[in-house]
């Protein structure tokens, strides 16, 4: 992407995640038992079990089987999806299999707020759909895990979606420049104007975008405001402690936030 290094530049100014998950690639599980800090993503209903997918630090997303009897299941609340805890697990030569789980968090929070719960319920979706089963990624887990207790401490959702988004993004290398034009690389914040066009590669100062217009370019994606796109800079790239502050006496994002939400995710979904 054109002006991908700033990106890079300003993924230097993310703050350090709530909780360290251990690093390192994710070896294939080895026959035997096992114990993971972790969430559940999305779980299926099968006959005389469930079929949990999770996300677990050091192993990444795997798929493990909660056996049960009939309908009864026997770990409670620790099978249900956004239920961090953690978890025993058995490798057996075919699949792997729950065996109990420590229920560290349940986000009661999260799931008494509509706005808060269409939040998360959009993370743990787009993760499920997106991660690979086995390939680890201890970073993104911590930022779930940071996204959700900001959530659940009334942190505004939309603000939240935006940052996550684009964090996501940026640790996979493939988030837009949120400071410099796309196409011309000069600095949006002296370049002026009251509106930034969306595009597939990041924004672009009016000039460009202009040109773009005219030569009837398919690859616009809508506008943004700019006291939006500072909104969105602040959302993305302020440290931990810095980004709640700011967050807590900003004004509730409009209307305009949801489109840029989905512009950002854009990038993840095209990978």
């Amino acid at each position: 992407m054109t002006g991908q290094g700033s990106a890079y530049a300003l993924s230097g100014r993310l703050g350090a995640a709530a909780v360290t998950f251990t690093a390192g690639d994710a070896p294939a599980l080895s026959n035997g038992d096992h114990r993971a800090m972790g969430l559940v993503l999305r779980r299926k209903e099968a006959v005389k079990s469930q079929e949990l997918f999770l996300f677990l630090s050091g192993q990444g997303a795997v798929w493990a089987s909660a056996p049960g009897t009939g309908a009864k299941n026997r770990f409670g609340a620790g099978t249900e999806p956004m239920m961090w805890g953690e978890f025993r697990l058995y490798q057996s030569p075919r699949r792997l299999y729950l065996k109990g789980v420590e229920v560290k968090e349940d986000f009661l929070a999260i799931r008494g707020s509509p706005r808060a719960l269409r939040a998360a319920v959009r993370w743990c979706g787009e993760l499920a759909s997106r991660l690979l089963p086995g390939a680890q990624a201890d970073s993104l887990l911590s930022l779930l895990w940071g996204s959700m207790k900001n959530l659940s401490a009334g942190i505004d959702p939309v603000l939240l979606d935006m940052r996550f988004a684009w964090r996501w993004a940026n640790l996979w290398g493939i988030a837009p420049p949120l400071d410099v034009c796309s196409s011309c690389g000069t600095s949006l914040q002296s370049a002026g104007g009251n509106f930034f066009q969306m595009t597939s590669d990041g924004f672009m100062c009016r000039g460009c975008a202009e040109e773009a217009r005219m030569s009837g370019s398919s690859d616009l994606m809508g506008l943004l405001g700019a006291a939006e796109r500072d909104a969105l800079l602040m959302a993305a790239t302020l440290p931990k402690e810095g980004f709640v502050r700011w967050a807590s006496d900003a004004p509730r994002p409009g209307s305009n936030f949801a489109a840029c939400s989905s512009w950002l995710y854009s990038f993840i979904n095209s990978k």
